[in-house]
């Protein structure tokens, strides 16, 4: 079950994430590109016509024990570790189908799109104003 987590907390969550992803990948010397430890995803899920608090109880359920909800005013914000591009697509289309309704969304991907976590939160916002009209 996905964790949901107030507001505040995405910059907190995804600076974490990123950390852990390369002390792990020092760690473990690896050299070749394994999504599971080289990969965040952060996207903004719009959500209309019910509130996304009580969207984010029923999805947190299909998500997996790592990702992080974050229910904003009129939109969920995601955090999925160890998912890369076409990952996030998935899991993105997946939710779409969960709340029975078409919608676009937006995502960032560490580290194609950002090396921090300002970075990607910075992409993820120019990408909800450019694409869905939406303000972080």
């Amino acid at each position: 079950m996905a964790q949901i987590v107030g507001e505040d907390f995405l910059k907190e969550f995804l600076a974490h994430e990123i950390k852990e992803l390369s002390r792990i990948r020092q760690q473990l010397n690896l050299v070749e590109h394994i999504p599971a430890i080289d990969n965040v995803a952060i996207a903004l899920v719009p959500v209309k016509g019910a509130d996304p608090k009580k969207v984010a109880e029923p999805l947190s359920k299909v998500l997996r024990d790592s990702d992080v909800i974050i229910p904003k005013e009129n939109f969920i914000l995601l955090m999925l570790p160890g998912t890369d591009e076409m990952g996030a697509i998935h899991v993105l289309e997946g939710v779409s189908d969960f709340l029975s309704e078409v919608f676009k969304f937006v995502y960032a991907i560490y580290p194609q799109d950002g090396t921090t976590a300002e970075d990607l939160i910075e992409v993820l916002k120019e990408r909800a104003k450019r694409q869905l009209g939406l303000e972080i």
